[in-house]
C-alpha cells in the first residue's frame, strides 16, 4: 500500500509539473479560450487511451499502472480547471461562446483521443507481439 501510495505520489508530481509547463508556456486563445488546460486534458486523454491498451496487453502492470495513469496522467489533466476556466468563460457574456466551443471540443474530443490512444496502443501491442515471434506451447 505504501509503494503505491509513493509511485503515485511521484507521478501526480511529475504530471504536475508539466501542467504548470504547459500553463507557462501555452497562451490562452483569444475570446480566453483556455489553451493551456485543453492542451494538457487532451493530451492525457489520447494517453490514457495508449496506455490503457498496453496494460490490456500486458506490457504496463500494476505499478506502472499507478505510476503513469493514476499519477502522471492524473497530475498532468484537470477536471477542476476545466470546470473552473469553463465558469470564467460563461460569466462573461463576450466569451460565452468560447465557453461552448470548450466544453465542446473537450468533451468531443476526449471521446476521439482515447479512442485514438487505444488504437495506437493496440496497434504498438500487435507490432511487438509480431516482432516477438511465435511462442511455444509447453
Amino acid at each position: 500500500m505504501l509503494r503505491a501510495t509513493i509511485l503515485v505520489l511521484i507521478g501526480g508530481g511529475i504530471g504536475a509539473a508539466l501542467r504548470e509547463l504547459l500553463m507557462l508556456g501555452v497562451a490562452n486563445l483569444p475570446g480566453g479560450f483556455p489553451m493551456p488546460i485543453f492542451v494538457a486534458n487532451m493530451t492525457a486523454t489520447l494517453l490514457l487511451g495508449v496506455f490503457s491498451a498496453l496494460t490490456t496487453g500486458g506490457l504496463i502492470g500494476s505499478r506502472g499502472k499507478l505510476l503513469l495513469m493514476t499519477g502522471i496522467l492524473g497530475g498532468l489533466s484537470t477536471f477542476s480547471s476545466f470546470v473552473w476556466g469553463t465558469h470564467q468563460l460563461l460569466t462573461n457574456p463576450a466569451e460565452q461562446v468560447s465557453a461552448i466551443v470548450y466544453v465542446v471540443l473537450s468533451m468531443f474530443g476526449g471521446f476521439l483521443l482515447v479512442e485514438l490512444g487505444l488504437w495506437l496502443g493496440g496497434r504498438f501491442m500487435r507490432s511487438h507481439i509480431e516482432a516477438a515471434g511465435p511462442r511455444e506451447e509447453l
